[in-house]
């Protein structure tokens, strides 16, 4: 089953992660850019994530993709998907359906790329990121964009869910 996620690969999260970018906050300009550094860990974190779910010909497939960065970097990505004037307060309610509708973008690609017809979940945001018991690591991204650094990371779940 891992053999199925695996077939993501790095390249394929950067050109997903850049696409989603250019397209939703950059007027078509790449501004979103692999960062070859570790990425900082975030004073303020906020994470978003979609989980998919698929019946392949070896069983339940269960797959997170999740997008890691600080509070900064989600206003600012809330304040060009909402269209919002420079220096305008960010609601925590904006901020939740604009950095989740970033991760469930790239869900929704990454989604494309399984070997399976899987269903998304509905995006989830917590400052603190989901529960990752049971979830086996399978790789990361760290990105460069607009001065912030993002981690796109996919999981492997433990299958619970279908």
């Amino acid at each position: 089953m891992t053999s199925t996620a695996a077939t993501v690969d790095r390249d394929q999260i950067l050109t997903i992660t850049q696409d989603v970018f250019a397209a939703m906050l950059d007027s078509g300009e790449q501004l979103a850019f692999e960062r070859f550094e570790p990425a900082p860990e975030f004073t303020e974190p906020l994470a978003a994530w979609v989980d998919m779910h698929a019946i392949t010909d070896f069983g339940p497939l269960s797959v997170r993709a999740l997008v890691n960065t600080d509070m900064a970097a989600g206003r600012d990505i809330t304040t060009g998907l909402l269209m919002l004037p420079e220096g305008e307060d960010v609601t925590r309610e904006d901020l939740v359906d604009a950095f989740g509708e970033i991760a469930n973008v790239v869900g929704g690609n990454v989604k494309s790329l399984l070997d399976a017809t899987a269903k998304l979940s509905l995006p989830q945001v917590d400052d603190n990121g989901p529960d990752s018991s049971g979830a086996q690591f399978l790789q990361d991204l760290a990105i460069n964009w607009r001065n912030h650094v993002l981690v796109v990371s996919l999981w492997l779940l433990p299958n619970t869910q279908n």
